[in-house]
């Protein structure tokens, strides 16, 4: 699948041991591309809820979904009600968002 970014439609969000949830980025778009460029594993939670936090998951309890680090960018589809992004890593990484469109 081809990835066609929006103008502006990318932001990066410092993911670390505290849970951060942000608005997506401007321009719509069915897709968010993410990239972690750190070296930690980041867990990522799509969200209507502004105060949804991500977690590290468990044996016991889940969490968000993982994205390795400086691995190929991830594509998920978006459904109708993903509005913000929640973000968490054990250590350091800058995560990058970019939402788009299938071409």
């Amino acid at each position: 699948m081809n990835f066609r970014p929006n103008s502006q439609g990318t932001f990066v969000m410092t993911a670390n041991s505290v849970s951060q949830n942000i608005a997506l980025p401007n321009g719509g778009g069915s897709l968010l591309r993410i990239e972690n460029a750190g070296a930690n594993i980041a867990y990522v939670e799509l969200t209507s809820d502004a105060n949804m936090p991500a977690a590290v998951p468990t044996a016991n309890v889940g969490g968000g979904f993982p994205v390795f680090a400086n691995q190929p960018a991830l594509t998920v589809r978006l459904r109708a009600t993903d509005t913000r992004v929640a973000c968490v890593s054990a250590g350091n990484s800058s995560v990058y968002f970019t939402r788009g469109d299938a071409i």
